[in-house]
């Protein structure tokens, strides 16, 4: 059954895919009232306080909208350069990458020792809003850049696969020249009604 999409256009929103820890931020009134690890999928762990010390995770949104948006927490490559060269100095075990760390820091007891870390964030969905007027992957990016969350630059949209093609040759070339990890690249339709369609 494809009623209603034979006249929308295929293309396809493709994004960096940050070698994170995923996150999922609900504000109530345009205000942050809970932020969660997305955990196995189905249920989080509540990382609210430690949330709260990430600058880039805004505390209001420009409006007063119900929402749930998921997203990435990152740490630096610098940052764990320098943490690491600390806990050698102090005989301590070093962290692996900057994923382990970012976890870590994310599941501290102690808001002080996260904030100290600097992680910072990239919002790319939303998955729940009191209001459906966004018809793109790509707008929903945009809209959540208005609404003052950190979203990754560097997300295209592609009107074919060729397009496709050449913007994953690109990044693997260039993924090292970014302050983050990554683990890939993420394909979407761009269309939120074919989306719908086409299901999980």
């Amino acid at each position: 059954e494809k009623s209603g999409v034979e006249n929308e256009k295929l293309e396809y929103c493709c994004e960096l895919k940050i070698d994170g820890l995923k996150i999922v931020l609900t504000y109530k009134d345009g205000k942050l009232i809970n932020g969660a690890t997305r955990g196995d999928g189905i249920i989080g762990e509540d990382v609210t306080h430690n949330i709260k010390t990430i600058q880039s995770i805004p505390l209001n949104l420009r409006d007063n909208i119900d929402i749930v948006a998921v997203g990435e927490v990152w740490l630096s490559k610098k940052v764990l350069k320098k943490i690491n060269e600390e806990r050698e100095k102090n005989n301590e075990p070093i962290y692996a990458n900057t994923r382990n760390l970012a976890a870590g820091s994310l599941r501290q007891l102690d808001p002080k020792i996260t904030a100290s870390r600097r992680l910072d964030s990239f919002i790319y969905d939303i998955d729940q809003v009191n209001f459906n007027i966004i018809e793109t992957q790509y707008g929903e990016i945009e809209y959540l850049s208005q609404q003052g969350f950190k979203t990754n630059k560097y997300s295209v949209v592609c009107k074919d696969l060729k397009e496709v093609q050449d913007f994953y040759n690109e990044w693997s070339k260039k993924k090292h020249t970014l302050d983050y990890e990554l683990d890939g690249i993420v394909i979407k339709v761009n269309s939120n009604k074919i989306q719908g369609i086409l299901g999980y």
